[in-house]
Formats: structure tokens, C-alpha cells, sequence
């Protein structure tokens, strides 16, 4: 067997744990059923404004990544309890640069959230009551809208993460919402398109914020 054909088998060999392992991954989430999909985009300042150099550059570095997942997680965990998050780390493409070069693409994150009680929105705790007096993206106060309570999870979601300066009031910087219980697997894969080999796992998935547990010994990894 030559050089190539080695290459190959090892990368077939790889290609195969790699598809193992989110399938292991789908499954422990799917113990969870994540009822809520968000893609946050890092594009803008809290306002929607230009960026500038220094803190457009943050938006390639893993750790302040990390960092801004971290805080949302708490903000949640405060607003609506303990409940489940998976947090992913995927790239923009990649794009050529003035000299003809090319730059790989900044960080978005796709996040998987756990279902809302609906007794967490009937009794507010201290931390989402503020909540219901933010503006939607339409300027309404969340407690004026007439809405059924699973929109009004999602209002209150929305609101909750924008708390985070990488988010802020941009439009754009977030987009929410529900995933249908049949649609589950297809779209938390998705959220795992940039993990093609082993490395990536270590690269793509914050398993810090997330709720990945170790089949083993049944601990939250770190």
C-alpha cells in the first residue's frame, strides 16, 4: 500500500470516529430535547455600529469567545433556572484579503437551550422580571405584547441574550427560535458542520458551557 492510499484509510478510519461521536452527542442532547436554536453573529457593536480594529479583531480569538458564552449561560441560568445549553463554534467563510491572501472567517456560535418551564415565566424570578419591560424588535415593551406563552418564552429568550455586549440590540446579531421535536437531529447536527476530524471537537464545541456529560462516570465535562 503506498503513501496516498495510507493517507486515506487513516483519514476514512478518522472521518468514521468523528461521525461516532456526534451521533454519541445527538444523543445525549436529544435526553434533553433542546427546545430553542440561536445563531449569534458577532458582526456589530451593542448598538449595531461599526466596530473598531481592536475589538473586531476579538472576533478570531476562541477564548473572548468562550468568554461571551460564559456570561449568557449565567444570564440564562438566572432568568430561567438550570436548564440545559450546548454551545457550538463555527467559522464564517473564509475571505480574501487586500493582498490576495486569505483570512479565515470570524466566530458566530450556534447555541441548543433546554425547554422553559412555564411556571419560570408565570413566577418571575428577580433577574427576567426587568425582562419584561424591554422593547422587542418592533419597540414594543415585552408586557404589552398579547401573546400565548411559548411566544412569550421566546421574547424573553431573545431579550436575555442580548444582554451580552457581543449581542446587544443589532438585529441581526441574533436569530431564535423554536425546534420542532422531529426536526431536532437534523438541526443539532448542523450546529456540528465544522467538526470534519478529532481536532475540531477540542475547537468547535465549548464543552466548559456546555451540558456534555461523560458516559462513563455520568460528570459534566470541563
Amino acid at each position: 500500500m503506498n503513501g496516498s492510499s495510507i493517507n486515506y484509510a487513516l483519514k476514512e478510519v478518522e472521518s468514521r470516529k468523528v461521525d461516532k461521536i456526534k451521533k454519541l452527542l445527538s444523543a445525549q442532547a436529544s435526553e434533553f430535547l433542546p427546545s430553542y436554536y440561536a445563531v449569534l453573529y458577532y458582526g456589530k457593536s451593542f448598538i449595531g455600529d461599526l466596530l473598531d480594529p481592536e475589538d473586531y479583531r476579538k472576533r478570531w480569538d476562541r477564548g473572548e469567545v468562550i468568554r461571551t458564552h460564559r456570561f449568557i449561560s449565567k444570564q440564562i441560568n438566572k432568568c430561567f433556572g438550570d436548564i440545559p445549553m450546548f454551545w457550538f463554534i463555527n467559522r464564517h467563510d473564509d475571505s480574501e484579503d487586500a493582498n490576495g491572501g486569505f483570512k479565515k472567517g470570524s466566530f458566530h456560535s450556534d447555541l441548543f437551550i433546554g425547554d422553559i418551564p412555564d411556571e419560570v415565566i408565570e413566577n418571575p424570578s428577580g433577574a427576567l422580571l426587568p425582562l419584561f419591560y424591554k422593547e422587542d424588535s418592533i419597540g414594543v415593551p415585552i408586557n404589552m405584547r398579547r401573546v400565548e406563552l411559548g411566544a412569550l418564552k421566546l421574547l424573553l429568550l431573545d431579550a436575555c441574550i442580548r444582554q451580552a455586549k457581543w449581542i446587544g440590540n443589532h438585529n441581526d446579531s441574533l436569530l431564535i427560535q423554536e425546534i420542532p421535536p422531529e426536526e431536532f437531529e437534523q438541526t443539532f447536527h448542523y450546529g456540528m458542520k465544522d467538526i470534519t476530524n478529532l481536532d475540531d471537537l477540542n475547537t468547535v464545541i465549548d464543552w466548559k458551557n456546555s451540558s456534555f456529560y461523560n458516559a462513563t462516570t455520568k460528570e459534566k465535562i470541563q
